[in-house]
């Protein structure tokens, strides 16, 4: 289609050669444009204003991230969490309020889909997980932490179940994937667990670190 329209566009100027050497140049870089913006869209950006304020399971439920809930996120938030996602090992409650606060405008930009997940037996925060829009600067998309206490039972499994369900109905993306480091046995085995793929190695200056796993749209 564009291939012709320059065809036609060239045979006009051989006769009109004066007048359209601006306008050629100027429709070639709109077409240009239009083209490289079209091949840059990886899926549809997440529709957040029809997103669910909560999603409720069996055993969890997933709840929108609020201010009211960061002093709790932070104290569910523990060493032993950070650690697996490479958090510093002590960390301030600004720290953490700067960081959910950053999240938030994040999610207002369409670029990630987050919730905190609740337990459903006493209603407490417990953790949360995300899901980000492809992005070639950070590759992972998926990112979930459960306070250890909490480890177990199904609950992970349920909260990873909720939000896939959630992301596939705002989206026409065909799958998401997750990036975990090659140390990481239990987060590796907790996500092949619920249905994610191996597709691959992550390689940093050369040494594979991170297993590329990737979950398809039922």
């Amino acid at each position: 289609m564009i291939t012709s329209l320059l065809s036609n566009i060239r045979q006009w100027i051989n006769t009109h050669r004066k007048r359209s050497a601006c306008i050629f140049l100027v429709l070639v870089t709109a077409i240009t444009t239009v083209s490289v913006f079209h091949s840059s869209k990886h899926i549809l950006p997440i529709h957040l204003a029809q997103r669910p304020e909560t999603v409720a399971g069996k055993l969890v439920t997933l709840r929108k991230l609020k201010e009211e809930f960061f002093i709790d996120y932070h104290n569910m938030f523990s060493q032993t969490v950070r650690r697996g996602l490479e958090y510093p090992d002590e960390i301030t409650l600004d720290y953490t309020i700067r960081y959910l606060r950053y999240e938030m405008k994040r999610e207002e930009k369409k670029e990630i889909l987050q919730y905190c997940i609740f337990d459903n037996k006493d209603n407490k925060l417990i953790g949360a997980l995300e899901i980000r829009e492809k992005n070639e600067l950070d590759p992972g998309q998926f990112g979930c932490w459960v306070n250890e206490r909490y480890w177990g039972g199904g609950r992970f499994q349920e909260a990873v179940a909720l939000i896939s369900k959630t992301y596939f109905a705002l989206t026409d993306a065909p799958s998401y994937c997750a990036h975990v480091r090659l140390w990481n046995k239990r987060s590796y085995a907790a996500l092949k667990r619920f249905g994610f793929k191996d597709v691959g190695f992550y390689y940093e200056n050369g040494t594979p670190t991170r297993y590329l796993l990737e979950y398809n749209r039922p």
